[in-house]
């Protein structure tokens, strides 16, 4: 047995009672390079084993037991984690009785040549640890092999839904297609939302015409929530700031839920012009491409930006009241041809009430610019708009959108909030101030008669005030 087949650090102990004796194995396993522990009590090795455990331990036949200790007692021998052999003489061959049972390495008879034998026994033990330490790297590499696949399973699966995710967002894209319009734009992307199984709730804000009130499209869509109007302390003419920001995500988290996922798209300004709050699922879009996403949708809007800026002929939807009336009076007079059906706001019950609170201060120029600005941005097609004093706006509503505008105009109208504009709102609250919308005839003096109509009861009345009354 040479010296390199060995395994490194080979530890032998040896239990013999005859110091010479034990010599002897020790020379022998020093001339094949293996260092021997000598012990000459059991007790001794007893203690050493609870501490240590040798690759081969050689036990005398005659030191298998001291007073009540007995060597196959021991727990390594029982758990077989101590592997030894016997060694004998002729003297103590009776003694191998004691060894029945055991399962060891051999049996050393010291009459004979002690080298062969201790070889003999070695080259098994050493075989055995050989196919041990094999058999732990096979282990491992089996190991290694299994936490690779676990690895390849895993990016497997994340490559799959990745590559699912990336489905969803073609898909996604494929149905919201190409626009013109900027209502096209709002329109297209409330039918996306809605249609998709992924989104549970959704809401829009956008900076009406003003740029200090977040505004939330009105539609009835499955899944979208109505956002209410978001008053702003400034104005955002830079796009949607970021503490207007804040406030939308506020709401949006007491309507829907706090797990939120929000949209942001930009225009021509440093901030976005639209947010798209929503709930989603979040097993299915924690891998999505929400960033692929935005870029279709800032694709898609800018297209419609785009496309607004570069017209040649940008149309003007207001008119001065004289164009107006010249315009119903060529239809009355002469059966013009005309785009538009003409509708009415009455503003009788809000100019009485301005009136009847006039110590209440109230803010024209913010009125007209809100109010006028969200008009627009509800209208559809080429509709003119013109004022008759403070009584009424004159709306033309294109007649290829008469069945939708009309009833958004008056829902608009409805839930317009004048009360905001006057100085003390909680003095004003609890009024009635919607103005009436009604259809009129094309002539001028059609329009004159329904105005002076809609003040006819309040020209006959005496208007109460706080302080004193007022004949009109």
């Amino acid at each position: 047995m040479k010296n390199q087949n060995k395994p490194k650090d080979f530890q032998v102990a040896i239990l013999i009672e005859d110091v010479a004796e034990a010599k002897e194995i020790s020379d022998g396993l020093r001339d094949i390079g293996i260092f021997a522990h000598y012990y000459s009590d059991l007790d001794e090795l007893w203690v050493s084993l609870n501490s240590y455990t040798p690759d081969l331990c050689i036990v005398d036949v005659k030191k298998m037991s001291q007073g009540t200790l007995l060597f196959k007692q021991h727990q390594k021998v029982k758990n077989h984690s101590l592997k030894y052999a016997f060694y004998y003489k002729d003297t103590t061959q009776m003694l191998l009785r004691s060894t029945y049972g055991l399962n060891h390495y051999g049996l050393i008879r010291g009459e004979l040549d002690l080298n062969d034998q201790l070889k003999s026994v070695l080259r098994r033990r050493n075989e055995e640890l050989r196919l041990v330490e094999q058999n732990d790297t096979l282990n491992k590499r089996v190991e290694r092999l299994k936490l690779r696949g676990v690895r390849l399973t895993e990016q497997q699966e994340k490559n799959h839904f990745s590559l699912s995710q990336t489905e969803v967002l073609d898909g996604l894209t494929r149905q919201f297609g190409v626009v013109d319009t900027y209502d096209e734009f709002i329109a297209r992307t409330l039918h996306t939302f809605s249609e998709w199984e992924s989104c549970f709730d959704f809401g829009i804000y956008k900076l009406n015409g003003t740029n200090q009130k977040l505004v939330s499209p009105k539609a009835r869509k499955l899944k979208y929530r109505n956002l209410p109007d978001l008053w702003l302390s400034a104005p955002c003419d830079n796009g949607i700031n970021n503490y207007a920001i804040e406030m939308a995500y506020d709401v949006c988290y007491g309507l829907m839920d706090e797990e939120l996922s929000a949209l942001r798209i930009f225009g021509i300004n440093d901030n976005p012009d639209i947010l798209i709050i929503g709930k989603f699922d979040q097993s299915k879009t924690q891998q999505f491409n929400w960033s692929g996403l935005e870029t279709k949708l800032n694709s898609e809007y800018r297209r419609t930006l785009a496309r607004t800026n570069t017209e040649v002929e940008k149309k003007h939807h207001e008119d001065s009241l004289f164009d107006t009336f010249q315009a119903l009076d060529d239809v009355q007079f002469h059966k013009a041809e005309t785009k538009h059906r003409t509708a009415i706001v009455d503003f009788s019950g809000l100019v009485s009430m301005i009136k009847q609170k006039h110590g209440n201060r109230f803010y024209w120029k913010a009125f007209a610019k809100e109010f006028t600005a969200e008009l627009t941005d509800i209208l559809s097609g080429d509709y003119r708009l013109s004022n008759y004093g403070v009584e009424c706006f004159i709306v033309g509503i294109d007649k290829q959108y008469i069945e939708t505008d009309f009833h958004k105009l008056k829902a608009f109208v409805a839930d317009f909030q004048f009360w905001r504009y006057f100085e003390d709102s909680s003095l004003i609250v609890s009024h009635d101030l919607s103005p009436e919308v009604r259809f009129v005839a094309p002539s001028s003096v059609n329009v004159i008669r329904q105005v002076q109509d809609g003040f006819g009861d309040i020209m006959q009345k005496t208007i109460q005030t706080p302080e004193r009354q007022i004949e009109v």
